[in-house]
This record gives structure tokens, C-alpha cells and sequence, in this order.
């Protein structure tokens, strides 16, 4: 379901060159920001969900990550800014999505009164240095006493897998007491059977040779000046096959383009490595990212394909503004600053005529961490925009996009709910493609938040397509875009503030199809590896003091899977409650004690079959009154719905504010005061198209803490169509619904009818019970449902239930389903303070 404007979206002011949409649609005003606090309460964390961040403090520059003992090894600048990311922490990773943090490795107090600065690691897998077969070796810049004139290369060694290092010390001096002389990155030249050192300077690199990492010779330096794209700092050379079977060498720095018009992020060149040179295919560079914040990358090798893959991540921040006194906002919610950009998987592509061309995709293993996947409906667009039913704060956008004649057409995301705030990406004039974060800048506040003039970025588009492919993944404080087949990614920050969740397609200027849409929403990986203890890990002989009826959940724990069922995974331990006992033919349900509501979120992992609990209706309108507890003002006190026969009514009667006065009727009719508790409030509508936002409207509005967040009206029309909010990051808040008639000409009415709560959408209630769930209940009352999503492989679910704090609950899972996928999986039941990843 979508919310539509029929007002064309208009193009603004040009910004460097591409219009910046300026879209006038408005649901609500929202109310002011709290004040800001040391860290957040729940729901209110800027903490990114499913980006690597720091613990806690400030994290910078990543060094590249080694696999030891069946894991990546990765490590990253980390301190407060005071100490300038004097440290080194260690984090381990083994699907590059989730990291466990590992302490500090290399502390600038433990060896030396001085900071650590960026370097890499190898693994000596032959003793070139003596230190023993295996040992770790970082080599890391350090300015010596302090000196930043005096950057020097110290050897690091680790002989217990990379925990914890000794120094060693200076290994290459510093030539002309250089103030950028830095970031050495170290790779195995097989043919020369050496190790090589590409270590930064202003404008050049220069290359060193060592066969033992510890005596280095200066071999040559590479150097590009005109245009002037700035310095290199954190260089990267390696090998890498491409997709035509040839071998070839990559080496490349991030660099401030920006003085040239080009990124500030990843330049590389393709060319070959002869022992002593680096000679490049072509003089200029090519970019690996076009955003503004993708800094310092490191690239390391595919351990299942090491020859033709390659994992890349970078800090995603700009020094054009990182250390301005200006406001992080999760510095100030969450006490972090700094997050890594999602891992991507590198491949070299041909494109003929000996160009070759890194191509960059998001590492396959975020969908491991999907909680819930959302397929959006096709839509046609003409000179209009539209809300998608969705919101939410981390997920994965991905759709197709054609036309044949437009000038803009793309997607908002980030969108508050007057529709003020937003941050936009699409293609304009069939030339350039573009992500423009300005209007999600944070002016006019002290401190300021904000990154004026680095706002938008921009890549050529080709003028002949008419497509385009997006993966758009947007967390709490970034949007990270790849186009088409990765050639062009777009990494910027964006500092969105907590309710900016919604999402719009426009069409400017034209007409354009979006197909092929889908939202994936991730759970927070920061919390992956932190699990509390359990209040139910159904490891057990049997269920303890959890009760059944029926007999799908047998009487003790499923060992996996079952006997005629798909593999089961992603479950934690060896058991886990599982109603596929005799097949899909048994029913029951498993039962949980009493106990006492004490954390604010409740965990569990689930799968099996998705089917929903029955909706529950809130209002039906049948009555003499608009219902227990409904208030009306205006025209509409005293009134109640009307009789007819319109089509798509349920039931003899519904609300039609056409009552007492006709057109020239005007006023509200409000709900009692609810909590929202399932996923989506669906209802009817009819009668007057008038928007809420502008005078004389007619409107049903869900209210939250009197702010309007959900809206909708009519379409000039008496027939009763369905409507379906998108209400499941509203769970646990107080609500109200409102319809609104302030309109007195022509359509001046609105006709509602048949509201429900339902986990999908178009259910008006009545439906068969074939649930199979997992609920809590609070005075014998569902409070909140999950389902299972046809699959096999159980996914993190979260509750929020800090509104139930103190009072008695109990969980129950059902399965009362006899038909296809009529089952449930659930384990590890979790009281916490935060989500669970």
C-alpha cells in the first residue's frame, strides 16, 4: 500500500549541477527533540543497527583484517579525539557482518608514549623475521616522541594470533623527517619472493622491499599530481584475477579529490608490479566510491575465493569535517563516533579494449541478518510522488527503476513525518546519478549538525539507459547506494534524527514504473554477540514448568530437525521448539509460567510457517453511537454513523461525516485512547481527496504523543477502499485515531469504515484462526504476536515492552494450523535492555 500525492513534485535550485527535488507533501509537525542525554533509552539510539561501530568513544582509519583460527582478525583506530586514535582495537568477524569485539591489541602506553597510527598486518606464515612460523606482523606508522614531523614504520609482532603485540620498533626510517610519510600496507610478491611496502607521501607512494619485514630497500614511488586529487594516505596494493582468467595488480589511496572535482574517498589504478615499479594501465584513476564518506579502505582476500574476491570496508567519514567542533549526534545519545561501512565483495571486471574495473556488491551474508522482509507492489508514477507503506530506520532498499522521458526520478529515504527532512538519490536529465543529503542537514542549532558545502555527490549516468538497478541500505547515520552492477556506489553519512523512517518514489517532470521492490530490515548486530542469559533456551529433557495442550509441541524439545521437514537452522545449541511433530497435521499450544515484566525488550528467535493471528477489530461503526469511548466535536457531536450501501461497506452502517449538515459539515471524531500492539492498522475510506497538511482537509490520522504519524483521505469517490499503516516500529506507543473534516465545498466528506489490527494487510476481521505464533499475554490478553516467515531458518525478533513494565506476562506459542507451512519454530526466549542481533 502507498499514500499518493497528485501534486507534481517540482525540481528546486540547481546543487553542483543536479536539481535537488523539493517536495511540498506534508503529514504532521513534529514535536521538538528531547534534550539530549548521555546515552539513549530504548528506541531513541543513533547507535547504527548492522554497521560495525566501537564499543564506545571514537573509531577511525580500519587496518586489514588477517584469518586466524577460522575468523577475520580486524583491527581500527580507537581512543577519544584527544588521543587522536592512539590505539589499535581488535574485533573478530567471521561473515564480515557481525563483530565481537576483542579488546585493545596495541595501546600507544603499553611500548611507547606515543600514538599508534595506520599500518597492516601479515602473517609469517614461513619465519621470514624470526619471530616463529605463524607469528603476526603489524607494521604501523608512529610519530616518534610525538613528533609528526618524524612518521616513521614500527614493527609489531604477535605470537599468540594477533591479541596481543610486542613492539619491535622502527623498521623504516624516515628519509626527510616528513610530515606525511605514513600508512604502510604490506603484501607477498610471490614472483620476487619478497615483501612489499607501499607507504603514503603527499601526492605519491613510495614502494619498499624487504625479505625479512624487518630490513627494508626504497625501490621507487608512484606519483599523480595533475590533476591535484591531494594527498595518499592508507594505500592498498594487491593481486587479483579477473573475470577473463588474466592476473593483474591493483594499487590505490584514499584521496581528496574534491580539489579536482573527484571524491574524497578510494582512487586505484590497475597495472603491474615488476618488483621494483608500478606501471599503470591508464594515467588516471578510478574510484572505488563517489560518496563523500568512504576513507582509509582496506581491501583483504576472500578466504573461500582468494584468488578472484576481495572484501573492502572503509571509515565511513570525510576530513573535510571530522574534526570540526561540530555535533555527532550518537557522540551524544550513544557516546560513539565513527562507524565502519558495510563489508562489500570486490571483483575485477573487463570492459574490453584492456579496461578493467573494480566491481563492488554487498557481502551476501547481511540477508543472514534479516529480520523481516517486506515486497512492496509496483507502481507507475506521472509528475507525482508517493509514500511506501514502510518505515523504518535500518534496512535494505532494492528495486528497479525505467522510463522513457523524465527529468528526475528516484527514491527519499529518511523521511520525518512533515516530509521536511529527507535525503534523496535518483537519476536527473538521463545523465547524472546523484545523493543529495541536504535536506536531512541539522542547521540552526547549536551545536550544528550538518556538512554544507559537502552535500551532494554525483556520478555520470549513460544518457542511452532507461533503467537502473538500486541496493539502497540505510542505517541511523548513513545511506550507502550501489547502482547497476557496482561499477558506481554512493557511501555518505547522513545525521537522520529519530523518526525520520519514511520512504518515497517520485517522478519529476515525466513518467517512470518502480518494480521489483522490496525492504529488508536487519536486527541490531552490535547486540549479535552479547546474549543474556536466557529465560527459555528449551534445552532441556523436557519443558519444565511450561505446560501444553494438543500435540504438536510433544513433550519435550525438538533435537532439530524432524522427520520430513526442510533443515532447520539458526538455532542456538543442539534443541529448540519445533511443531513439526507428526508433520503439519498436529495442533497445540506450549505455554511459559508467570512472570514479571522487567527489561524493556523480550528476544526470541522464530521460524516455521507465517500465519498471523486473527486481526482484531477496533471499530465497526454499527452502532447508534460512534462508539465506546469515541468523542465528536462540530457538526458530529451528538451524531452517529450512517446507513447505506456503499460499495466495499461491511455491515449495514458506516462513519460519514456527510452527516448532520452535508458538505458544509465540519469537526472531528476521535478514538478512545489504544496501544498499538500489531503490525499494521488496516481500515476503509471514501469521499473527499484533501490531504492533511493543507487547509480544508479530510483525513484519518493515527496520532502518537499528538503528533500526526500516519494520514490518509479519500479519492473524490463512494467507494470504500482499503487502507493499510505500516504501524510496527509504533508498537508498544499510545495512539489515537482521528477523522478530521474541515472541508466544506465540493467532496467536503469522508466515509470510514471496518478498523483493525492485523499483522497484514487488507484482513477486516472474521478471518479462521490458523495461527501459528508466538505471543505475549498480560491479563490473559495478547499483547504482542510474532509468526514465522516460511522458512526454516529462525530469525531474531524483538519486543518492545517497556509500556508493560512491572506487570505479570506469559508467553504462548501456537500452532493451530493443519495446512502448508503449518508449523512454528522458536528458541533462546531473552529478557534484556536492548534488542538482540
Amino acid at each position: 500500500m502507498t499514500s499518493r500525492s497528485r501534486k507534481a513534485p517540482r525540481a528546486g535550485r540547481i546543487l553542483t549541477g543536479v536539481t535537488a527535488l523539493s517536495l511540498a507533501v506534508s503529514t504532521a509537525v513534529l514535536a521538538p527533540a528531547a534534550p539530549a542525554k548521555a546515552l539513549a533509552d530504548p528506541g531513541e539510539s543513533l547507535r547504527p543497527v548492522y554497521h560495525m561501530t566501537a564499543p564506545h568513544d571514537w573509531a577511525s582509519d580500519p587496518q586489514r583484517p588477517i584469518w586466524v583460527d577460522g575468523a577475520y582478525q580486524f583491527y581500527y583506530l580507537w581512543g577519544d579525539r584527544e588521543s587522536d586514535g592512539g590505539a589499535w582495537r581488535h574485533a573478530s568477524t567471521t561473515d564480515n557482518v557481525v563483530f565481537t569485539d576483542e579488546g585493545i591489541a596495541i595501546d600507544k602506553a603499553s611500548e611507547s608514549f606515543f600514538p599508534v597510527w595506520t599500518g597492516s598486518l601479515v602473517i609469517d606464515e614461513d619465519n621470514t623475521a624470526g619471530f616463529g612460523a605463524g607469528t603476526v606482523i603489524a607494521l604501523a606508522t608512529q610519530p616518534t616522541d610525538g613528533d609528526r614531523y618524524d612518521q616513521e614504520q614500527y614493527l609489531w609482532y604477535s605470537t599468540d594470533g594477533g591479541d596481543t603485540f610486542t613492539s619491535y620498533g622502527v623498521v623504516i626510517d624516515n628519509p626527510g623527517n616528513n610530515d606525511w610519510f605514513r600508512d604502510p600496507k604490506i603484501v607477498w610478491d610471490e614472483a620476487n619472493d619478497e615483501w612489499v611496502a607501499a607507504i603514503s607521501m603527499l601526492q605519491k607512494s613510495q614502494f619498499w622491499t624487504s625479505p625479512d619485514l624487518k630490513n627494508w630497500t626504497y625501490q621507487s614511488e608512484f606519483a599523480y599530481t595533475s590533476p591535484n586529487i591531494g594527498g595518499m594516505e592508507c594505500p592498498d596494493i594487491f593481486q587479483i584475477q579477473a573475470d577473463d582468467d588474466t592476473w593483474h595488480w591493483v594499487f590505490g589511496a584514499s584521496m581528496q579529490g574534491d580539489y579536482s572535482g573527484e571524491p574524497n574517498t578510494f582512487a586505484y589504478w590497475i597495472g603491474e608490479w615488476d618488483g621494483e615499479e608500478f606501471t599503470p594501465d591508464q594515467a588516471d584513476p578510478q574510484w572505488l566510491d563517489s560518496g563523500f564518506d568512504w576513507y582509509a579502505m582496506v581491501s583483504w582476500p576472500n578466504q573461500a575465493s582468494p584468488d578472484d574476491s576481495r572484501y573492502a570496508t572503509a571509515w565511513m567519514n570525510n576530513w573535510r569535517y571530522a574534526d570540526e567542533d561540530k555535533a555527532i549526534p550518537s557522540s551524544v545519545s550513544d557516546d560513539i563516533s565513527g562507524q565502519m561501512s558495510i563489508t562489500r565483495e570486490l571483483r575485477l571486471a573487463s570492459r574490453g579494449g584492456g579496461v578493467y574495473t573494480l566491481l563492488s556488491e554487498p557481502v551476501a551474508e547481511l540477508a543472514d541478518h534479516v529480520r523481516n522482509e517486506f515486497p512492496i507492489a509496483s507502481e507507475s508514477l506521472t509528475d507525482e510522488v508517493i509514500d511506501l507503506d514502510y518505515h523504518g530506520e535500518a534496512y535494505e532498499l532494492e528495486l528497479d527503476i525505467s522510463w522513457t522521458d523524465v527529468e528526475n526520478v528516484g527514491v527519499q529515504v529518511g523521511v520525518s513525518g512533515d516530509g521536511s527532512r529527507h535525503t534523496d538519490l535518483g537519476v536527473y536529465d538521463n545523465q547524472v546519478f546523484y545523493l543529495n543529503r541536504q535536506p536531512s542537514e541539522q542547521v540552526g542549532q547549536t551545536p550544528e549538525i550538518g556538512f554544507y558545502p559537502w552535500v551532494q555527490s554525483e556520478t555520470p549516468f549513460d544518457p542511452q539507459a532507461e533503467s537502473v538497478h538500486l541496493r539502497v541500505f540505510v542505517d541511523r547515520g548513513s545511506v550507502e547506494v550501489f547502482i547497476d552492477d557496482g561499477e558506481h556506489v554512493h557511501s555518505s553519512q547522513v545525521f537522520f534524527k529519530p523518526g525520520d523512517a519514511g520512504i518515497r518514489l517520485f517522478a519529476d517532470n515525466g513518467s517512470a514504473e518502480f518494480d521489483n521492490i522490496v525492504v529488508r530490515e536487519f536486527v541490531d548486530i552490535m547486540t549479535a554477540s552479547e546474549m543474556p542469559s536466557s529465560y527459555a533456551d528449551f534445552e532441556g529433557a523436557d519443558y519444565g514448568s511450561w505446560s501444553t495442550t494438543g500435540s504438536a509441541f510433544g513433550s519435550a524439545p525438538a533435537a532439530g530437525t524432524l522427520s520430513g521437514q526442510q533443515p532447520v537452522t539458526g538455532y542456538l545449541g543442539s534443541k529448540l521448539v519445533n511443531s513439526f511433530l507428526s508433520g503439519d497435521s498436529t495442533t497445540g499450544t506450549l505455554t511459559s509460567p508467570s512472570f514479571t515484566i522487567s527489561e524493556p525488550f523480550i528476544n526470541f528467535l522464530v521460524g516455521g510457517g507465517w500465519h498471523p493471528r486473527p486481526s482484531n477489530v477496533f471499530a465497526t461503526f454499527e452502532g447508534s453511537g460512534w462508539g465506546t469511548g469515541w468523542t465528536a466535536t462540530g457538526s458530529f457531536n451528538g451524531q452517529g454513523p450512517t446507513t447505506g450501501s456503499l460499495t466495499g461497506q461491511v455491515g449495514s452502517k458506516a462513519l460519514d461525516t456527510f452527516v448532520n449538515g452535508g458538505d458544509s459539515s465540519a469537526g472531528t471524531i476521535t478514538s478512545p485512547e489504544f496501544t498499538i500492539t500489531r503490525d499494521r492498522i488496516n481500515f476503509r475510506i471514501a469521499g473527499g481527496d484533501h490531504a492533511w497538511g493543507a487547509s480544508g482537509a479530510t483525513a484519518v490520522n493515527l496520532i502518537v504523543d499528538g503528533v500526526v504519524y500516519r494520514t490518509a483521505t479519500g479519492d473524490d469517490s463512494a467507494t470504500l477502499r482499503d487502507v493499510s499503516w505500516d504501524v510496527h516500529r509504533l508498537v508498544g506507543r499510545t495512539a489515537q485515531i482521528q477523522v478530521v473534516d474541515e472541508a466544506t465545498g465540493s467532496w467536503g466528506h469522508l466515509m470510514v469504515d471496518q478498523i483493525v489490527f492485523s499483522d497484514e494487510a487488507g484482513t477486516i476481521g472474521g478471518e479462521a484462526d490458523t495461527q501459528t505464533t508466538i505471543n505475549l499475554l498480560v491479563g490473559g490478553q495478547v499483547v504482542r504476536t510474532a509468526t514465522g516467515r516460511d522458512a526454516e531458518h529462525l530469525r531474531w525478533e524483538s519486543w518492545l515492552v517497556d509500556d508493560l513494565d512491572g506487570q505479570t506476562g506469559q508467553i504462548q506459542i501456537i500452532d493451530n494450523n493443519t495446512g502448508g507451512w503449518g508449523h512454528i519454530n522458536v528458541d533462546q526466549i531473552t529478557f534484556d535492555d536492548r534488542p538482540t542481533g
